[in-house]
């Protein structure tokens, strides 16, 4: 009977888990009092620390900017027009701040009448001495600098990010800087300083907080100013750190410091790797925040040892009871170690090895019918996987072998003919996918003309590039028989729209160049206008000839134009995936984008060219999948070269 009893009822009837709960309620509310009463006084002993550490930054603050201020102030009154009146300005003021390791004023151009463009006399310590330097004579551009010009268009005192000052051993400073007016609220210029921060080190060190705790601070986007580990100082800010170690919580943390805010939280350390209370608050006039961290292993050791206590006296209890947790036990997990057995084989992979018959209605029994109907489920699950895999790798397979053949038919060899002087020639294609649809070509059917072709068929996969290759093969027969590239298209057209049941179509550009004189006549059938780079002029595109899309209707009419290419005249043929290109924001790159990127790089070679607007595509994706095929084809006509009547680039190309 009481084999057929269920496992919770076995359970519950026995005074073991009766005396296991009784004993873990009393522990447990033991510790936790404990905890909370100890997480109290934790908190206003966090709370004191940080205010005096806080009243301690904000002392040297409020100084050193009435110091700053001050001299401000003084040099909008005095207007002193001697350099060495400023040199012994700002000579006192770092004398007589500690705090302080250099002062300069920053003179607008001509503010004071000097002689010099710009001056900025400034005033540092070396070595228990004060030395003397002028930044206006170097190459630094105080000027432009942001200390300089956040001042003067914001009229506000600004505080910099904490950087390291190689001229003084690397060491941790800031720099307060302060806009200067005369009484007719003219600029004169910025007072700035550099303050040590070496001292908060030593400050933060010095607090009571155990072997364990510690405390750092954050600027105000979140870099470390200080930190026990001195290799994040400066060089880590606690969101990329967040992001390398995949720590929400912690990018949280760094949210709500850098916005000002304060609490007191329990805190998973990444430094120690320990676990805690974290305290966090802003420091007002900085900007900064201040984290400190309690461990609660130190913390908690006296409240661990007591519930150590309680469990010990526990545990003699638990001994009286082993008898009846020994019976209970075997009666749960003999049929749990026969079906165990049985099932390793089955973890193995031996899915016809035999499992044990447990007769009953418990959990356990309906638990031995479960994995016989999961012996059977798996093994209809693995032959469907099995042949899933087959099939998914022939598929791959035939993929990989379709691509290495549509790539073979596009030309890869640049220059194509290099014994022409006459022009430079240089494409690229990058699929979306294993295989695409977009395709280039050029050929010359005789020394004097030279055929370029770009297109773009419908879908995506095999059936595209079956389509594509079908497509160049008209073409390139049509071009060996017909002068015009508006004909071209029509023939194309005609042969492909017969009997398409698939409904597939094509873009394409063909175009046709008399190298002797430079005449370039095209048709257009649908495709985006290539663009054109005239050598002395701005980027724009060819004009527009009427055509429909290729293979969708037969008997369509191309219409021509032509354009006579002068020596140095560029041509760029795309296709969509260019222009539609798109960013993590599905932003598309565009028209204007894409001319003002071929503006800028028309004085390079086609190679240039294309490998130009390839970076700034993969730039503006930032890593974003595409959709579409990229494929770029560049056409550089040089002209005749009139010096010995032969066809080839001129010096000056």
């Amino acid at each position: 009977m009481f084999r057929n009893w269920s496992i919770a009822w076995r359970l519950g009837g026995s005074m073991l888990l009766a005396s296991l709960v009784i004993l873990g309620a009393v522990i447990g509310y033991g510790y936790g009092i404990a905890r909370q009463i100890l997480e109290q006084e934790l908190e206003a002993k966090a709370w004191q620390l940080s205010r005096a550490v806080t009243a301690r930054i904000e002392s040297v603050e409020v100084a050193v900017r009435k110091t700053v201020d001050g001299m401000g102030g003084r040099m909008a009154i005095d207007a002193p027009k001697r350099p060495e009146t400023l040199y012994l300005l700002l000579e006192r003021l770092v004398r007589v701040n500690e705090e302080i390791y250099g002062a300069s004023i920053a003179l607008e151009p001509k503010a004071f009448g000097y002689s010099e463009t710009y001056a900025s006399p400034y005033v540092y310590r070396s070595w228990n001495q004060l030395v003397r330097d002028d930044r206006g004579k170097r190459a630094d551009r105080y000027f432009v600098q942001d200390w300089y010009t956040t001042p003067r268009l914001t009229r506000q005192p600004l505080w910099s990010e904490p950087y390291r000052a190689a001229s003084r051993g690397n060491a941790l400073m800031v720099s307060y800087s302060t806009p200067i007016f005369d009484d007719q609220d003219r600029f004169l210029g910025v007072a700035t300083c550099d303050i040590s921060l070496e001292w908060l080190a030593d400050l933060l060190q010095s607090l009571p907080l155990g072997k364990g705790g510690y405390a750092f601070l954050l600027s105000r986007n979140g870099t470390y100013i200080t930190h026990p580990d001195r290799q994040l100082i400066l060089k880590e800010n606690i969101f990329s750190q967040s992001e390398e170690q995949l720590n929400p919580k912690l990018r949280e943390l760094g949210r709500q410091m850098v916005q000002g805010r304060e609490g007191f939280i329990p805190y998973g350390d990444v430094f120690a790797g320990q676990h805690g209370w974290l305290l966090y608050r802003s420091i007002p006039s900085t900007g900064w925040s201040i984290g400190i961290f309690f461990p609660e292993a130190e913390l908690m050791a006296k409240v661990s040892e007591l519930s150590r206590r309680e469990g010990f006296v526990g545990f003699f209890g638990f001994l009286l009871l082993i008898p009846v947790m020994m019976y209970i036990s075997r009666s749960i997990t003999e049929p749990l170690r026969k079906l165990a057995d049985s099932t390793k084989s089955l973890a193995a992979g031996d899915l016809d090895a035999p499992l044990p018959i447990i007769k009953g209605q418990d959990e356990v029994a309906n638990l031995a019918g479960s994995f016989v109907s999961m012996r059977g489920e798996l093994k209809k699950h693995i032959d469907m996987l099995q042949a899933a895999a087959t099939a998914k790798e022939r598929i791959a397979s035939e993929l990989r072998i379709a691509q290495s053949i549509q790539m073979e038919l596009v030309p890869k060899t640049f220059p194509p003919f290099p014994d022409r002087q006459d022009f430079e020639l240089y494409a690229m294609m990058n699929p979306a996918r294993e295989v695409g649809g977009d395709f280039y070509d050029f050929l010359m059917p005789d020394p004097e003309h030279l055929w370029i072709v770009i297109g773009d068929v419908s879908g995506k996969g095999i059936p595209a590039a079956l389509f594509m290759a079908v497509t160049r093969t008209f073409l390139r027969a049509f071009v060996q028989e017909e002068a015009s590239p508006g004909r071209v298209l029509a023939r194309v057209n005609d042969e492909l729209a017969c009997n398409n049941e698939s409904n597939m179509f094509v873009t394409l550009f063909c175009g046709v160049v008399h190298l002797p004189d430079g005449v370039f006549r095209w048709a257009n059938g649908g495709h985006n206008p290539p663009f054109f780079l005239p050598a002395g002029g701005k980027t724009e595109f060819l004009p527009r000839t009427k055509g429909a899309l290729v293979g969708a209707i037969e008997e369509l009419a191309f219409a021509e134009t032509e354009l006579k290419l002068q020596p140095g005249d560029t041509l760029f043929l795309y296709t969509d995936g260019v222009t539609e290109a798109m960013n993590q924001t599905q932003q598309l790159f565009g028209n204007d984008r894409t001319r003002d990127c071929l503006q800028e790089l028309r004085q390079q070679d086609c190679v240039g060219i294309v490998n130009g607007m390839a970076a700034q595509l993969a730039d503006f994706a930032e890593g974003a999948e595409q959709s579409d095929d990229i494929t770029m084809l560049v056409l550089r006509f040089f002209g005749p070269d009139l010096t010995d009547g032969h066809p080839g680039r001129t010096d000056d190309a």
